[in-house]
């Protein structure tokens, strides 16, 4: 029998959330990345699809992300379709 491991769930708010620095700083708070997480969608992708593949993430308050820092959110956005795509499960869910 193969033993299954426990979901963490995380939840982010991005309400208030007005620059890159910002969402950086919250994502550290919110999860827990290495100490070697280097602040970028690069780096992030990667612990996602490597160390995160148990994590759930709820994510929600983006509509002033979204037009603050534009295309950095929907590359954010997209980076975490792609870790959907890889795990073939819904991880990280947008609640917009």
């Amino acid at each position: 029998m193969e033993k299954k491991e426990k979901e963490n769930i995380y939840e982010i708010d991005l309400s208030g959330i007005f620059s890159v620095e910002e969402l950086q700083d919250l994502l550290r708070e919110k999860l827990p990345l290495p100490a070697y997480y280097g602040g970028t969608l690069d780096a992030l992708y990667d612990v996602l699809t490597d160390e995160g593949m148990n994590w759930s993430i709820n994510i929600s308050g983006t509509d002033d992300a979204e037009a603050i820092l534009g295309k950095y959110m929907r590359n954010f956005k997209k980076m975490c379709r792609r870790v959907n795509e890889e795990s073939g499960i819904e991880r990280i869910r947008f609640d917009d």
